[in-house]
Formats: structure tokens, sequence, C-alpha cells
């Protein structure tokens, strides 16, 4: 696994959280001062990539269960990718043709989407919490790590090791 794919992955857990913060019309938290290599032990970064392999697992099964609430729907994956870019990027909107069919189906799917979601970042945040750290930290470690370059290489080469290991 690449950083890149462990950003993403940590990206992913951003916006399931930010999501569901928004679904339940709470106040998404203010972003903190985000943290340096200087600011991350050597413990929290192993306690990082510990819990970013543990998540991947929760995050191919929720994004199989997606795939299977969109195909129910007689959607391929890739046109829902399609079509849910489209509805977040304007510009993109007038390249995509959204028939008032899919349009529909799209609506029925919220709720199914939603469940999943939130069953997903349940189990995401029982596992940072099970490995001692918080979501808020764990977040800031990995969001630090993509402006601090020093910060990223500590956590790139625990990946490395761990991955080879």
């Amino acid at each position: 696994m690449t950083f890149l794919k462990s950003a993403s992955v940590a990206l992913l857990i951003l916006l399931i959280g930010t999501g569901t913060l928004f679904a339940q019309g709470q106040q998404p938290p203010q972003m903190p001062e985000l943290p340096t290599s200087a600011d991350v032990s050597d413990e929290e970064i192993d306690i990082l990539v510990k819990t970013i392999f543990e998540l991947e697992p929760i995050q191919l099964e929720t994004q199989d269960k997606m795939a299977e609430a969109v195909e129910a729907e007689d959607i391929s994956f890739e046109r829902f990718q399609l079509l849910m870019q489209a509805m977040q990027n304007p510009q993109m909107a007038d390249q995509v043709d959204v028939s008032d069919e899919e349009m529909s189906k799209l609506q029925a799917l919220q709720p199914k989407l939603m469940e999943i979601q939130g069953e997903a970042q349940q189990e995401m945040v029982a596992a940072i919490e099970a490995n001692g750290l918080t979501t808020e930290r764990y977040q800031s470690i990995l969001m630090g790590a993509q402006q601090d370059p020093e910060l990223r290489m500590r956590v790139e080469a625990l990946l490395e090791e761990e991955e080879e290991g």
C-alpha cells in the first residue's frame, strides 16, 4: 500500500465522518493545527500504521456493500461514481446527462448508502479508538503527513516496512 492510497483512505474516513455529522445536524469540529514530525512520536506513528492496515478491510467491505446497493438499483458503480462527481462539480454536471430516472434512483439510494456509511464509520472509529488514538488525532496526523515532508517520510517508511514484513 502506498502512502497515497493511505491518504485516500484517510480522506474517505474524513468524508464519511463529515457526511455523518452533517446528516445528524451537528457542527463539524474545527480543524486543529496540523502536527509536524516533531509533534508526533514514533509510538503514534506505529499506532497510525497499524490502524491503517486494520481499516483497509472495513473500507473494502463498505465499498462492496455500496456497490451492491447501487447495482441493485440497475446503475453500474462506474456510472454512479460519475453521477456523484457531476452532482458535486457544477462544471462536470454540464458534461454528464443525468436522466430523471437516474435521479430518482439516486434519491432512493441515499438512505441505504447513509446507513452503510454510518455502520462503516462506527467500525472505523471503534478500530481507531481501540488502538489508542482519537479520530481527531488520527485524522490530524494523516493530514499533517500530507503537509510535512519529514512526517510523511516517517509514515511512509513504516508503511513500507510493515508491508514487507
